[in-house]
C-alpha cells in the first residue's frame, strides 16, 4: 500500500489525477484546486486504500493530535466531495461509514501523475549544455509568466460579467467563537469586487453546492481555518461555465492579522477581474480589537434577532470607543439604531431615530468616506418623519454610490412606493434582489413591490421564496396576509396575521373575529365592533386599524384613522394607500386633505409629479 509520503508526489484516483504538492486534482479538462487541509485529509484516506479511516486517525495525522470537533472534519470531507463532484447520499468516491469514519471507494495508483501535470520528464543526470540551459531559462520564464497570469487571468476568450460570492466555509475548533471572522471574508470580497466596473456581483448566503445550478459566470468560494491563534485562508475564483480555476491562493497569519488577510483576499480577487488594478498596502490604521468588535457587530446584526440587535449595538459602540475614526462602525451603529424599533416595539421609536441621526452625523464628520452610504440611514429616518423629498434625495445618493448594498436598494424602493411611484419601486426591488438573491429582506421587498402593482403571479412566487427563508418581520407577514386575502385564502391569511402579532408582542385574539368579517359579509358588523374596541383601547398600531377598516369597507373610519396619523406622532408609511385594495379610500372626499397633511402633495409639486387617473404620474 503506498505511503503518505509516496502519494504526496502524485497519484491516480479513479478518473482523477491528484498532485497534492500543488493542491490540484484533474479529470479530463476539469481542474480543481483543494485547500491544503482538505488535500491532507484526501492523502491520508488514499494512503489507507479502501480501509476505513477513523476521525481519531485523521486528527493524529492531519492535525498532529490537536483536538478537533466532528464539525471541522465533516467540513473538510464536504469540501473534498465538492471538489470531486461526489454525492454524499449516493457516493462514488468518499464513503461515510457511520460511527467509524471514512473510506475511499476508488482504486489508488502511484504513477507519473506529478510529471504529467507539471510537464516535467525525469532523465539522466547530465552535464549542463549551454543551449539546453538557455532553453531552461526560457522555460522558467514562461512558467513564471503563467503563474502571474494565474493570479490575474482572463478565462477563455470571455471576461466575467457576473460573479457569485459564497460564504467562506468556517473550520473552527468547537470552543472557538470566531465565526464572525469567517463571515468577514465574503463581505470583504464583495466590497472589493463591487468596485470592478461592468461586473455584477451577487451575494450568496449558503455554502456552494456543486449539485445546484449557478446562473452567474463565475463563483468565489473559500474556507477559513482557525486553530488557536493560527489562521489559514484559502480562496478561489472559478469559471462556473467550464470549472476552470481563474485565480486561487492560500494565506496564513496569526489571528491578529485576520483583517489584513481579508483585505489581501479582496485585493487578489479584484486583481483577477481588473487587470489595471494595483493593490494598495493592506495594513490599516484600525486596531485588531476595534475591527473584531465591528465584525462581531455585523455578524450579530445580520441575524435580525431582537436580542442579537442589542448585542450588535454594544459591539459597534465598543469598536467606536476603541477607534473613533472607524467610519464603518459609525455606519453600522446608526443603521442598527434606525431599524431597531421595527424589530422590538419596546424600543422608543423617536428616541432611536434621534440616536441614529446623531450617530451618523458624527460618523460622517469623523470619516467623510461614509457620506454616500450614510444616505440610507438618513433616508430611512426621514421616510419615517414624512420628509419625502429629503428621504428620496438621501436614498438615491446611497443607491448611486460606487457599490450600493441590498439594503440601499430596499429602502429606496420603499421610499418610492410611499410617494406613489410603484413601478419605479418595483424596479429597485428587483435590483436589490439581483444583488443579494438569498437575502430574505430583498426577496420580501420584491414580493411586496410586485403585489403593489398587481403582478399577483410574480408576487406569489416571491412570497413563497421569502417564506422558505424563515423571514421574521411583521411587515412581511402582514403584506403576505393581505396577499392571501386578495387570493381568497382567508384561513391562511388569519394564520399569517396571528404570526405577525405574536412576533411584535401584540394581542392576536381579534384576528379570528375580524377576518371572519372580511370573508363573510354576515359577520361584518361584529367584526367592525371588535375593530372599534381595539381602536378605542389603543391596543393596535393605527396603520393596522386603517388597513382592516378598508378591508371591512368602513372607509370613513379608515380616513378618520389616517387623518389622525397625519397630525399625530404615529409612523405611517403610506405605500399601501396606492394599491388596488385602497381604491375607495383614494376616492374618499378627505383624501386630498390627507395627502396634503402628510406632505405628499408638496413633494409631488416639487418633483414635478401630478395626480392623474387615480395614480401618481412623475417625469
Amino acid at each position: 500500500m503506498p505511503t503518505y509520503k509516496t502519494l504526496m508526489r502524485g497519484f491516480d484516483f479513479g478518473p482523477w489525477t491528484v498532485i497534492p504538492e500543488r493542491g490540484l486534482i484533474r479529470k479530463a479538462d476539469v481542474e480543481h484546486k483543494l485547500e491544503p487541509l482538505v488535500m491532507d485529509v484526501f492523502v491520508v484516506l488514499a494512503s489507507h486504500g479502501g480501509e476505513v479511516v477513523s476521525k481519531d486517525q485523521l486528527i493524529q495525522t492531519v492535525w498532529k493530535g490537536r483536538p478537533q470537533t466532528d464539525d471541522v472534519i465533516s467540513r473538510c470531507i464536504s469540501a473534498l466531495r465538492r471538489g470531486l463532484a461526489d454525492d454524499a447520499k449516493n457516493p462514488a468516491f468518499i464513503e461515510t461509514v457511520q460511527r467509524r469514519g471514512y473510506r475511499i471507494m476508488q482504486p489508488v495508483a502511484v504513477s507519473d501523475a506529478h510529471d504529467r501535470m507539471s510537464g516535467v520528464t525525469e532523465g539522466k543526470s547530465l552535464r549542463p549544455d549551454p543551449v539546453l540551459l538557455a532553453v531552461g531559462f526560457i522555460a522558467v520564464a514562461l512558467v513564471a509568466w503563467f503563474v502571474l497570469l494565474d493570479r490575474a487571468p482572463t478565462v477563455g476568450e470571455e471576461s466575467f460579467a457576473s460573479v457569485a460570492v459564497y460564504p467562506f466555509d468556517c473550520l473552527l475548533e468547537e470552543s472557538d467563537s470566531g465565526r464572525h471572522l469567517c463571515f468577514g471574508f465574503a463581505e470583504q470580497a464583495i466590497t472589493a469586487l463591487n468596485e470592478v466596473s461592468g461586473v455584477r456581483i451577487v451575494r450568496k448566503r449558503s455554502l456552494f453546492d456543486p449539485s445546484q445550478p449557478v446562473e452567474e459566470d463565475s463563483i468565489v468560494t473559500g474556507s477559513v481555518q482557525i486553530i488557536a491563534d493560527d489562521v489559514r485562508i484559502a480562496a478561489r475564483l472559478e469559471d462556473a461555465r467550464t470549472g476552470e480555476v481563474a485565480w486561487s491562493d492560500t494565506f496564513d497569519a496569526s489571528r491578529n492579522g485576520v483583517f489584513d488577510l481579508q483585505r489581501r483576499v479582496g485585493n487578489g480577487l479584484r486583481s483577477a477581474l481588473d487587470e489595471d488594478f494595483v493593490a494598495l498596502p493592506t495594513g490599516g490604521s484600525v486596531s485588531f480589537a476595534a475591527a473584531e468588535a465591528y465584525a462581531l457587530g455585523r455578524y450579530l446584526f445580520e441575524q435580525r434577532d431582537h436580542d442579537r440587535i442589542e448585542e450588535a449595538i454594544a459591539q459597534f459602540e465598543e469598536a467606536i470607543r476603541l477607534d473613533a475614526a472607524f467610519g464603518d462602525a459609525w455606519l453600522g451603529l446608526a443603521y442598527t439604531y434606525s431599524i431597531w424599533p421595527d424589530y422590538d416595539l419596546r424600543v422608543d421609536r423617536w428616541s432611536s431615530f434621534d440616536k441614529a441621526l446623531d450617530v451618523i452625523s458624527e460618523g460622517v464628520r469623523r470619516d467623510p468616506s461614509i457620506a454616500e452610504a450614510a444616505g440610507t440611514v438618513y433616508g430611512y429616518v426621514y421616510h419615517k418623519q414624512n420628509r419625502w423629498g429629503d428621504a428620496m434625495a438621501q436614498t438615491l445618493k446611497a443607491v448611486s454610490a460606487e457599490s450600493p448594498g441590498a439594503d440601499d436598494y430596499h429602502w429606496h424602493s420603499r421610499v418610492l412606493a410611499s410617494v406613489g411611484r410603484l413601478d419605479e419601486s418595483l424596479e429597485f426591488a428587483r435590483l436589490g434582489a439581483a444583488r443579494d438573491p438569498e437575502y430574505p429582506v430583498s426577496m420580501s421587498r420584491l414580493a411586496i413591490a410586485s403585489f403593489w402593482v398587481d403582478d399577483l403571479e410574480s408576487a406569489g412566487r416571491y412570497f413563497d421564496i421569502a417564506n422558505r427563508m424563515d423571514l421574521e418581520a411583521s411587515i412581511h407577514s402582514l403584506a403576505y396576509s393581505l396577499f392571501l386575502i386578495r387570493s381568497g385564502q382567508f384561513d391562511a391569511a388569519a394564520v399569517m396575521a396571528t404570526r405577525a402579532m405574536e412576533a411584535i408582542s401584540l394581542p392576536s385574539d381579534w384576528v379570528g373575529p375580524v377576518f371572519a368579517g372580511i370573508s363573510n359579509p354576515a359577520e361584518r358588523a361584529s367584526a367592525l365592533e371588535r375593530l372599534g374596541a381595539l381602536h378605542d383601547a389603543g391596543e393596535m398600531p393605527a396603520n393596522i386599524i386603517l388597513t382592516l377598516s378598508v378591508l371591512l369597507d368602513d372607509v370613513d373610519r379608515a380616513m378618520q384613522v389616517a387623518r389622525g396619523m397625519a397630525t399625530g406622532e404615529s409612523v405611517f408609511e403610506p405605500e399601501i394607500i396606492f394599491i388596488e385594495d385602497f381604491r375607495e379610500f383614494r376616492q374618499h372626499p378627505g383624501f386630498a386633505a390627507f395627502v396634503r397633511e402628510i406632505g405628499l402633495e408638496a413633494y409631488w409639486d416639487e418633483a414635478g409629479c401630478r395626480w392623474q387617473d387615480d395614480s401618481v404620474v412623475c417625469p
